[in-house]
């Protein structure tokens, strides 16, 4: 009978954690909506950070990636 309890127990532990790994996926993929809403609206309003931002992807961007500029 201990076993089985023991059994229960480890598997309503592991259940559980299971549960929060859920939520905390949840948590942060609404955090990086958030985030990624607020990024897009301060560019849109700051048309100064619009530009730097296609600036640095210049700067940054792999010469023979797709959607660059050079040949």
């Amino acid at each position: 009978m201990r076993l089985l309890a023991k059994r229960h127990r480890l598997r309503a532990a592991e259940l559980e954690m299971y549960a929060n790994v859920v939520t905390a996926t949840r948590s942060m993929k609404r955090l990086t909506e958030a985030f990624t809403a607020s990024e897009v609206r301060e560019i849109a309003e700051h048309p100064d950070l619009a530009e730097l931002n296609a600036q640095m992807k210049g700067w940054y961007e792999h010469p023979n990636e797709e959607g660059s500029t050079d040949g």
